[in-house]
Formats: structure tokens, sequence, C-alpha cells
């Protein structure tokens, strides 16, 4: 009799400890349903976010975020919207880094393939030096027009400050029927550019050879001014110290020319049938072609044009 009483306690006890567990999961599933992700940028049509937008699958919708209607553009923190979930018990795991960027016509209206195209040609067209790594992000400064569907992109702006920025803005050029509208983008471009870099430290004066500098990409944002970009001109010369390292910019380098100043050369008058040949000294310093001061042996400071390494042309 006693063994028997002892049985049901045990399965008494059996079937209390089954659903203390089978509670336990309940609530924990509860727990992970009501806890959301916060992204960092999201598409909107609507005015009125409610938590469902969010993710919320609670079986009651409510409000947490008005979008002002004439902002394409919508920026807030994200503690703000963290807050309103805290405030129901709801857990939010935030990805945002902060900020949650709300964009409205993502798609712009159809548009957006087309646009970022022509964004992209004109940025290779103004700095073919630029290398994209991904597809840009455009989103659009304020709202579009209602018809926008109708209008003809005809061409691209942008500022020559903003192409050395990896985050900027432009402007696309439209047409309507015989009328012009000007709409105003926001981009973020992931690229780099090429530059020059010194391989070791370079005195000042020194003919820069290939063995000097080597090529490397940067991003955008690390690009001094006034880089110099494409190509090392010829006879280029060390304008001022450069330590290893450094980025080559114009006011580092300058062209050195066929000839110097100071240098000796035969200069030579043709009057009629008669060829003088005088010795002569360069006044400044001058390329094969250009017109230059020079003097003579006799002290004469005459125009002379450069034809040669050896030889001037006296003018008259």
């Amino acid at each position: 009799m006693v063994e028997h009483d002892l049985a049901k306690v045990g399965v008494a006890s059996s079937n209390l400890v089954s659903r203390s567990i089978l509670l336990f999961f309940f609530l924990l599933s509860s727990l992970f349903s009501n806890e959301i992700l916060i992204d960092k940028v999201y598409c909107i049509e609507q005015n009125i976010l409610n938590a469902s937008f969010f993710g919320y699958k609670g079986k009651d919708d409510f409000q947490v975020l008005t979008i002002p209607k004439d902002r394409a553009h919508y920026t807030i923190p994200s503690s703000q919207v963290i807050s309103i979930f805290s405030d129901k018990n709801i857990s939010v795991i935030d990805s945002s880094e902060g900020v949650i960027v709300f964009k409205r016509n993502c798609n712009m209206m159809g548009k957006q393939v087309e646009i970022t195209n022509a964004f992209l040609k004109k940025i290779q067209e103004e700095s073919p030096y630029i290398i994209i790594e991904t597809m840009p992000i455009i989103s659009i400064k304020s709202s579009l027009p209602s018809d926008f569907s109708r209008y003809t992109l005809t061409a691209i702006s942008i500022p020559e400050t903003r192409l050395k920025k990896n985050t900027g803005s432009f402007m696309g050029i439209f047409k309507i029927g015989d009328k012009e509208k000007k709409i105003y983008f926001y981009y973020t471009l992931d690229a780099k550019i090429e530059v020059f870099k010194a391989k070791h430290n370079l005195l000042n004066g020194k003919i820069l050879s290939s063995d000097d500098y080597e090529k490397v990409s940067i991003s955008l944002e690390g690009l001094p001014s006034r880089a110099l970009l494409g190509e090392i001109p010829r006879n280029v010369m060390i304008k001022s110290y450069i330590k290893e390292g450094s980025i080559f910019t114009d006011s580092m380098l300058e062209t050195k020319k066929d000839l110097s100043k100071k240098e000796t050369i035969k200069a030579l008058l043709q009057e009629g049938g008669l060829r003088i040949e005088v010795q002569a000294t360069l006044l400044e310093d001058a390329n094969i072609g250009e017109v230059v001061k020079i003097k003579t042996e006799q002290g004469k400071t005459l125009n002379a044009k450069i034809v040669s390494y050896k030889e001037a042309i006296i003018l008259e």
C-alpha cells in the first residue's frame, strides 16, 4: 500500500517536472519571438512605421515612428527606436551602429540602374584614375516628383571637389516635355585611386628615376591635395626633400628643362646670305623650341629660339 502511494507521488512529481519544462520552453520561445533586429538602412514608402515594420510578430501592433512626408532621407539615433521597444519589454539587437537611415523611393521609380550607371560613367570621365570597388549606393536628397517615371535623364554633374571623396552629392539634369529639372542625389562610393609613393628618402635636386617610386592604390579619403595622378612627366626633378613613403604632389616635383640657365650655347645670326656664329650664355632655363634671353660674349642681351641642345637662332 505504501509502495503504491509512493508510485503515485513519483508520477505526480514527474508530471510536475514535465509541465515545468514545457512552461520554461514556452516562456523562452515567447521571449525570442519578441526579439527584433534593428538595421542601419530602411527603404520606406509609408509615413507611419509600426512595430511590425521592424519585424515585431506580437499580437498587438503599435506605432513606433512618424517620418516627415517631405523628407526623402531621414536619420535618427537608434536609441530612439530601442527605447520604444524596451518600454514594452521587447528585446532589440542593434546592428545599426547607433544611427538608422530611412530612405524613400529607393528604386527611384524604376530609374535607379540608369542613374547609377550614368553616375559611374561621369566619374570615369572626370577622374579616370579612380578604381571603383563596388557599385555605389545612391539615394535622393528630396522627394521625387509624382510623375518622375516620365522624366528623361540628360546629364550628370559632379562637383570637382566631390571626386576626391567617398561620400557626397551630385546633380541629375532631367527633361520632361520642353522643361528641364535639376534633382540632387546622395552617393556612397567604395573606391580607390592610384598614386605615386616614394620608395626611399629623396633629396632636393635629384633627377627622379623609376627606381625612386612605386604606384599604389589608396582610399579617396586619403588622397592628399594636389596629388600627382596618371603619369610622371619626363625629366622630373625633386623640388623639396621627400620622405620615404610620402605620396607625390605637384609641389614636391618640378620638370627639369632641356637646358639650364648659364649654359653656353652656339647662337646663329642670319643676315641675308651672311651667317654669323657667336658663343652665348643662357639667361634662363629653356626647352627646345622656346624663345629665351641669351647674352653674347660681347655683352649683348638678345632673344633667341632654342633649336637643339647646342644651338639657338638669334631673333631680330
